[in-house]
C-alpha cells in the first residue's frame, strides 16, 4: 500500500505539471511574462515564472493524498513552508524584493518547520550533541533559509537550477529509503514528480524558466526534507557546488565587481563571461564552452558529490 501511495503521488504531481505546462506556455507568453534567453543567437524571449505549474502539480497531488494518508497533517504543514516560499519567490519575481529580504525573511517563513517531529540530536560524526529548542527554533529554519537561497543563486543557464535540484532530489530520496525505507518519502513525492515533469521544458534549450518562485519552492522543498529526515551533514556534502558558488559570490562582492549578471556569446556560440566569480562562470573564463556544455559539467559536479555523500555519510 505504502507504494502505490507513492506511486500516485508522484504520478499526480507529474501529470498535472506536464499536463499544464504547454497551456501556461501559452497564457504566459499572451500576458508578457517573458524574460530574454541571453545565452541564445537573437536574445529570444522565454517565458517565466514557470514554478506556478510545479506548485500546481504539487497542490493537486496533496488534495488526492489526504485519502491515502492518514494523518495528513504533518504533511501539510511541510507543504505550508513550501507555499509561502514560493509566494516569497513570486513576489521577488513580481517585485524584486532585495538581497536583504532574501536573506532575513525566508527564515521566519522556515520557523513552522519546528511544529514538526524534528530529531534534534546532531551527530557529527564522531559525537551526539542535543540541542532542543535551539535546533527547533534556530538551527532547522536556518538551514532550510540557506539551502533555499544556495538553488536559487545557482542559476543563470537553461535547465541549470532545476536540473540541480532534481539531481540532489534524486540522492535525497534514494538516502531515505536506504536509511528508513519509505516511510517519509510522501513528503517529497509531490514535489519530486511535478520537478521531473517541469525540468521536460525547462532544459536545454529551455521553453520555459521557473523563475524564483520555482528556485524559492523547490530550495525550501529540499532544505525542509533534508532537516526532516535528520541528515544535515549529508545534505552539506551533496550541496558542497552550491555552496562553493555562494562562497564564489562573496569573493565577488568583496573585489566589487559590479552588479554583471550575464555573459555573451561568440560567433561559435560559446560564452564570454565577464569573470571566474561564479562556478557557472569559471570554466568558460578559462576554456571555451557553449551553455549546454557548462551545464553539462555542472550536472556531472553535483552528481558526484552526491555519490560521495551516498557512499561516506552513514
Amino acid at each position: 500500500m505504502h507504494y502505490q501511495t507513492l506511486f500516485i503521488m508522484f504520478g499526480i504531481g507529474f501529470v498535472v505539471t506536464f499536463l499544464f505546462t504547454p497551456k501556461f506556455i501559452e497564457k504566459a507568453i499572451k500576458k508578457g511574462y517573458v524574460v530574454k534567453d541571453m545565452y541564445k543567437k537573437g536574445e529570444p524571449t522565454i517565458p517565466t515564472m514557470g514554478g506556478l505549474t510545479i506548485l500546481a502539480g504539487v497542490l493537486c497531488s496533496l488534495v488526492v493524498s489526504q485519502f491515502f494518508i492518514i494523518p495528513v497533517d504533518k504533511l501539510l504543514i511541510f507543504y505550508s513552508i513550501v507555499f509561502t516560499f514560493a509566494m516569497f519567490g513570486l513576489a521577488d519575481d513580481l517585485l524584486d524584493v532585495g538581497r536583504v529580504s532574501k536573506i532575513f525573511i525566508p527564515f521566519f517563513l522556515a520557523l513552522p518547520i519546528a511544529l514538526l517531529d524534528l530529531d534534534t540530536t546532531l551527530w557529527l560524526g564522531f559525537m551526539e550533541i542535543e540541542l532542543g529548542k535551539v535546533y527547533c527554533y534556530l538551527i532547522a529554519p536556518l538551514y532550510v533559509m540557506v539551502v533555499a537561497n544556495l538553488v536559487n543563486m545557482h542559476s543563470g543557464y537553461n535547465g541549470l537550477s532545476c536540473g540541480l535540484s532534481y539531481i540532489i532530489s534524486v540522492f535525497i530520496v534514494v538516502k531515505t529509503f536506504m536509511v528508513t525505507g519509505v516511510q517519509n518519502l510522501f513528503y517529497i513525492a509531490p514535489i519530486f514528480g511535478a520537478l521531473l515533469a517541469f525540468l521536460y521544458f525547462n532544459t536545454y534549450p529551455a521553453k520555459i524558466f521557473w523563475g524564483n518562485i520555482g528556485s524559492m519552492m523547490l530550495g525550501s522543498a529540499l532544505g525542509g526534507f533534508i532537516i526532516l529526515d535528520g541528515m544535515e551533514i549529508f545534505g552539506l556534502v551533496i550541496l558542497i557546488p552550491h555552496i562553493a558558488n555562494f562562497l564564489m559570490y562573496v569573493v565577488w562582492r568583496i573585489k566589487k565587481l559590479g552588479n554583471v549578471k550575464f555573459g555573451t556569446l561568440r560567433k561559435d556560440g560559446t560564452l564570454v563571461v565577464p569573470n571566474p566569480w561564479t562556478l557557472k562562470w569559471t570554466l568558460p573564463y578559462y576554456y571555451r564552452l557553449t551553455e549546454h556544455q557548462t551545464m553539462v559539467i555542472l550536472y556531472t559536479i553535483t552528481t558526484i558529490f552526491g555519490v560521495i555523500g551516498l557512499v561516506l555519510i552513514p
